[in-house]
């Protein structure tokens, strides 16, 4: 960075700390939901043999299948949000000075800056801030985990940049 930034937004590492224990709990109750499911068929098919008949097998397939494809996206989910957690590094994420924008050690003057936008994130994965220097250069950094919302990142990156830049915000709407 080149001097003090005047804006500087920092990574919030126990928004981290609270998605990845959010899926891990939803990844437990989950296991236990598939396990409480797949007893209660096994149960209705023992007790319930002359009803069910044949089809008790497939209760039971039916209470796992589903109850696993549960677990899959719950694992899928935790996985995907300690991904995004190892982006996230002690320290600022992105700043802005008169002079330019830093993010993720990357230094772009305002001549320098192509674009700078927000694209939503897919598969749970958080949204995305993108700085595209006009050399092909960019840097992201995932939004979810930042100190300061969107609005407030558009309203000094307008200021400081002398109303040569913002955040085009309008893909975070899809």
């Amino acid at each position: 960075m080149n001097g003090i930034g005047e804006y500087v937004v920092f990574y919030a590492p126990e928004a981290v700390a609270a998605k990845t224990k959010r899926w891990r709990s939803m990844l437990v109750q989950r296991l236990i939901s598939m396990g409480i499911s797949v007893a209660i068929a096994i149960a209705v098919w023992y007790f319930f043999a002359a009803q069910v008949g044949q089809w008790g097998p497939w209760l039971v397939g039916s209470a796992f299948v589903v109850g696993l494809v549960w677990v899959i996206i719950s694992a899928i989910g935790m996985l995907v949000a300690q991904r995004d957690g190892r982006q996230v590094q002690p320290g600022p994420a992105f700043a802005v000075t008169h002079d330019g924008v830093w993010i993720a050690q990357l230094w772009l003057t305002w001549p320098e800056v192509g674009s700078i936008r927000a694209a939503p994130g897919r598969f749970g994965r958080s949204a995305r801030l993108i700085v595209q220097g006009r050399d092909g250069r960019s840097a992201v950094v995932p939004m979810e985990y930042l100190s300061a919302l969107p609005a407030s990142i558009d309203s000094a990156v307008r200021a400081l940049s002398g109303g040569r830049s913002w955040i085009d915000l309008s893909r975070l709407d899809d």
